[in-house]
């Protein structure tokens, strides 16, 4: 029997009940279930695919795989869902309904981790590279930063690292929906549509990406300017700063300012950041570490780690240059804003864009409107699904913007590199997440780079 809530453990302690689900079988899930095994719990895994009669050695023990079905008969304690679960699965409001306590390991590792120094950034498009740049900004400051979360890293892995002086956190809307306890700090990039089929509407997704930080009411908040939605709906936070365009830190005259005060001279600045946009993400840096030190690192030691940092897999990533045409891998832009910005990021070249993925019915108007007025006018090369959907309404248009299907990823690089010929820019900036069949927008990305290194050794 699950305990009321009152009495109810938290972190990974909610574990040690007589009988966990772990609904994901990826690194996440597994690492979850380990944690449930050392506790004393009896675990199974929840699949969509499963067929009920396959098992996963986890810690040396197989533990079954069982369809969602199997949480209908409400009998266990404890289900902890992965990301891609969406909480408003019908399977996880019954067993909600018949006792069961759902979380995640987000949610967990908040609770473990609440009486530590937390960075948490969120929003639509440019969590990661501003988590990135955070933890950068915090060690400039001489402190001992972990960093995990959605990036890639996850949080379990977190409690096996030596402690340190503050966390940063990548946090998903996925995440962000249904954890208790909220950061001490966060950051709150942007907000557009996206994930809907999962959330259920946009306001929904907008609610969940704030629950992130509902749950403290002594939360510090920065939240970038340059996103009206994300000015409008966090207009309640008490200790809310904005950064980006207006607000506390802001790019201006070649230079990033702190309440009016030059802090980092970007015309001597080696940084590996390409857009406008990249450079609102370091405000949202600078800004974190500003709510969470108090202050920022001295100009000289800021200057020196960020013109350090690395160019991030996956986000306006230049994979080769041959015969006037870079190849610049993008796969992480699995929603239209992010392929806006790295249009943007281009204006004034020649571009080929190479976009499609899994179509989840997000609004297009706004990436139909910076096709239309990107000069030269790009050409697109288009997968299924969404590539249908937005090549459809190019046409309903009257749109000059030229558009070609292509069956694969490799096979879209190949036509891209065809239509530029020898000046210009093939740009892989999907606007979708990456279909099932496909994997990981990682997998996805290394598929477009072998498809470049392909092209360029063959000289095609």
């Amino acid at each position: 029997m699950t305990p009321p809530p009152s009495a109810r453990t938290t972190g990974l302690d909610r574990l040690r009940v007589p009988r966990v689900a772990v609904w994901g079988t990826g690194v996440e899930g597994r690492e979850a279930a380990e944690a449930a095994l050392e506790r004393g719990a009896q675990v199974v895994f929840v699949d969509d695919r499963s067929t009920d009669a396959s098992e996963l050695p986890v810690g040396g023990v197989e533990i079954p795989v069982l369809a969602p079905s199997a949480l209908a008969e409400g009998s266990f304690d404890c289900i902890v869902r992965s990301p891609g679960v969406s909480v408003y699965r019908e399977e996880l409001r019954k067993a909600r309904a018949s006792g069961a306590e759902v979380t995640s390991v987000t949610a967990m590792w908040l609770e473990d981790f609440s009486g530590s120094r937390v960075v948490a950034v969120t929003g639509t498009k440019g969590k990661t590279t501003t988590a990135w740049l955070a933890a950068i900004v915090l060690e400039a400051c001489g402190l001992r930063v972990r960093l995990g979360g959605n990036m890639g890293t996850p949080l379990t892995a977190l409690y096996r690292e030596e402690p340190g002086d503050v966390y940063v956190v990548e946090v998903s809307s996925f995440q962000a929906a249904d954890v208790q306890v909220s950061p001490p700090v966060g950051v709150l990039t942007l907000l557009a549509p996206d994930h809907l089929d999962w959330h259920g509407s946009y306001d929904r997704y907008v609610r969940d990406k704030l629950n992130l930080f509902d749950h403290r009411a002594d939360v510090t908040l920065a939240v970038s300017s340059a996103s009206p939605d994300a000015v409008a709906s966090t207009a309640r936070y008490e200790r809310r700063i904005l950064y980006g365009s207006e607000g506390r830190v802001v790019v201006e005259d070649s230079a990033v300012t702190v309440d009016g005060e030059p802090v980092l001279d970007l015309t001597r600045t080696a940084l590996g950041l390409r857009g406008a946009h990249n450079l609102v993400n370091l405000c949202g840096a600078i800004s974190a570490c500003l709510l969470e030190t108090g202050g920022i690192p001295k100009a000289d030691a800021l200057a020196e780690a960020l013109g350090h940092m690395p160019v991030l897999p996956n986000r306006l990533e230049t994979v080769a240059s041959a015969r006037g045409v870079e190849y610049v891998n993008d796969a992480l832009a699995s929603n239209p804003a992010g392929t806006v910005a790295a249009l943007r990021t281009f204006a004034g070249r020649r571009i080929c864009l190479i976009l499609g993925g899994q179509d989840r019915g997000v609004d297009l108007a706004p990436l139909l409107e910076e096709l239309h007025r990107t000069r030269p006018v790009p050409s697109i090369v288009y997968l299924p699904d969404l590539g249908d959907r937005l090549c459809r309404e190019i046409s309903a248009s009257g749109s000059s913007v030229e558009c070609r299907p292509a069956p694969s990823v490799d096979e879209a690089a190949r036509i891209a590199s065809g239509i530029l010929g020898e000046e210009g820019v093939v740009l892989f900036s999907p606007a979708a997440p990456t279909p099932i069949v496909e994997g990981t927008y990682v997998q996805r990305g290394a598929a477009f780079n072998r498809a470049v290194a392909e092209l360029v050794s063959s000289g095609s």
